[in-house]
């Protein structure tokens, strides 16, 4: 008897709950078939997977390379739409079997791809499952914007961090820190101390792993938190389901995380408190460095000789300043942030009516009531308002960075829970801090020689 070595190919498009339940059945049939037949096989199995995105399927990849390898002498598979959903694979498939005189079985009957009438049923095949994909892409399309246009939450896919699954009820105690990363942010920190928070509260990613800053980002700017609908990149309405943050708040957030001026890379230079913000008498900024003993300092940028004086008795000096002044009576009615004038409901409701013209727009004209140039002129009109309101709601949600800080007991122990990230703002809004030269022979700090002045509230 002839020794016959075929790989078994076994795909399931989607597999929601992970259970292989589609990938089993195909390989119990499968194998019954190679058994029957005396095969020897070799399974090759892309579970979850799409065969008509175009994207690469690594079993089946594998597969095609052990088939010009030798290895193999045909394949088997529970359906053709197992093996390609697409012409353009089945053509390269039909010319690979071509080559290599593939054998191809199915459970549904074999398709001899040797001969023109089998490839003509191959095609024909493929032809039907890709006119099936088309038909199915345009009915999930409109499905979706109908969606859209009822306010509803995005069906399937992953459970949204926030939310429980159907993307309707809140999950409070993610939801929470997921407000504090927004204030948090909007308060100076960044996104990698955000991430060091959600992962030490035990917060996880919607598939169970460890936050990093470029995940947390994400869910910053997802506008599903604010109970915005988009669909096709264009924001249609407000959705049916609650909100994590005030629309203001999102807005805010997504200006200052695509603020092209934002660092979005660590810098070994800003481990401390005043690097990069106290300035050196000759105007230049000033960084921080070491002594040959290890000792911190801060030195001028501009040059090295021309200023080094030991950091942490400044730091100490300026966190000491900066909490006396909070402490204060008077420090909340100073520099809280003063009352917007944006009225936040007034401005979403502005921004409903311009999504409103805009869908009037392109109803007119889909009517011939209006021309292209028309259309052109009413759109460009409409959306540079739309952006403008969109801004303005931005600079109603920004938080001031004082933030807890004025409404403290305890200054210095709200000081002392804040990460240096948020410390740093704080002194950046309230201070602006030049450091003169020590004086020869100095060994303690003078503090005439730091020259502290308060910004204009």
């Amino acid at each position: 008897m002839t020794h016959v070595r075929v790989g078994v190919y076994l795909r399931q498009s989607l597999d929601r709950d992970g259970s292989g339940l589609a990938v089993a059945r195909q390989r119990e049939d499968c194998l019954k078939l190679c058994a029957d037949r005396g095969w020897d096989s070799v399974e090759y199995v892309d579970n979850d997977t799409s065969a008509s995105s175009g994207r690469l399927r690594p079993a089946y990849a594998r597969m095609l390379a052990d088939v010009e390898a030798g290895h193999l002498d045909g394949v088997v598979a529970w359906d053709l739409d197992r093996l390609h959903r697409r012409p353009v694979e089945l053509e390269h498939f039909i010319d690979l079997a071509d080559r290599h005189r593939l054998a191809l079985a199915t459970v549904g009957g074999d398709a001899d791809l040797s001969t023109d009438n089998g490839r003509l049923f191959a095609r024909i095949k493929g032809a039907v499952a890709r006119g099936e994909i088309e038909r199915k892409s345009a009915r999930q399309k409109r499905a979706n914007r109908q969606r859209a246009d009822l306010g509803m939450p995005p069906p399937g896919g992953r459970r949204a961090v926030g939310y429980e699954p159907g993307g309707r009820v809140l999950r409070e105690r993610e939801a929470a820190l997921i407000r504090d990363g927004y204030r948090d942010v909007l308060a100076g920190s960044s996104l990698r101390a955000v991430a060091a928070r959600w992962n030490a509260a035990g917060f996880t990613t919607a598939v169970g792993g460890a936050w990093r800053p470029d995940g947390v980002r994400y869910v910053l700017r997802n506008p599903r938190n604010a109970a915005l609908v988009v669909h096709c990149g264009e924001e249609v309405r407000h959705g049916a389901w609650p909100p994590i943050v005030p629309e203001a708040t999102y807005r805010a957030a997504v200006a200052l995380l695509d603020d092209p001026t934002r660092r979005t890379t660590p810098d070994t230079s800003r481990r401390y408190l005043l690097s990069g913000l106290a300035r050196c008498h000759c105007g230049a900024a000033v960084l921080t460095g070491r002594t040959q003993h290890g000792q911190r300092t801060y030195r001028c940028s501009r040059s090295r000789g021309h200023l080094s004086r030991g950091a942490q008795p400044i730091d100490d000096l300026v966190i000491a300043v900066v909490v006396e002044r909070l402490s204060r009576r008077d420090a909340a009615d100073l520099f809280a942030a003063p009352h917007s004038s944006s009225n936040a409901t007034a401005l979403r409701e502005d921004a409903a009516a311009l999504r409103a013209r805009l869908d009037e727009l392109a109803d007119l004209f889909a009517d011939g009531k209006i021309t292209a140039a028309q259309l052109t002129r009413g759109t460009e009109r409409a959306q540079q308002s739309l952006e403008a309101v969109q801004a303005r709601l931005a600079d109603a949600g920004r938080v001031s960075v004082l933030g807890e800080l004025l409404a403290a007991g305890d200054v210095r122990a709200v000081w002392d829970g804040l990460d240096l990230d948020r410390r740093r703002a704080v002194v950046d809004a309230l201070l602006i801090v030049s450091l003169l030269p020590p004086g020869r022979g100095a060994r303690h700090l003078d503090p005439a020689t730091v020259q502290i002045h308060w910004r204009t509230p």
